[in-house]
């Protein structure tokens, strides 16, 4: 039986969401074999789910959606490789729906989307 670490999930914080933006943003960014696949799954999501992602962007700047979610991708591709806990991948999944939560009504969706796809789990949409 596997012991959880937390009773409860972490609370998220902006300044939560800050260092763990700061941290992916350098490590994804810093190897081809995870910035190409974590953009190609942030571009995928966010066509598929278009209007969510250009409403996000409006509120934000333009772009900002495919960039938080290659980050969480990227978080996810490098759980799967070791390089990361896998509850890291995990908080910094709520921290985006978080973050996107607010913004635009079920915007938490793109969050659970692409972390999907990044564990390789679930349906691939044509």
């Amino acid at each position: 039986m596997r012991m959880a670490w937390f009773k409860r999930k972490p609370r998220i914080t902006h300044d939560i969401y800050g260092k763990l933006m700061m941290s992916f943003g350098r490590a994804v960014d810093k190897d081809s074999f995870i910035a190409q696949p974590a953009a190609a799954l942030a571009e995928r999501v966010a066509g598929e789910f278009s209007g969510i992602t250009a409403d996000l962007d409006a509120k934000a700047y333009a772009g900002s959606t495919v960039y938080h979610l290659r980050l969480l991708a990227g978080s996810w591709l490098m759980a799967a490789e070791g390089s990361v806990p896998r509850a890291t991948a995990e908080v910094f999944e709520e921290a985006v729906a978080w973050k996107f939560g607010p913004k635009v009504k079920a915007s938490g969706e793109l969050a659970r989307r692409v972390s999907e796809l990044a564990r390789g789990e679930g349906e691939r949409k044509a």
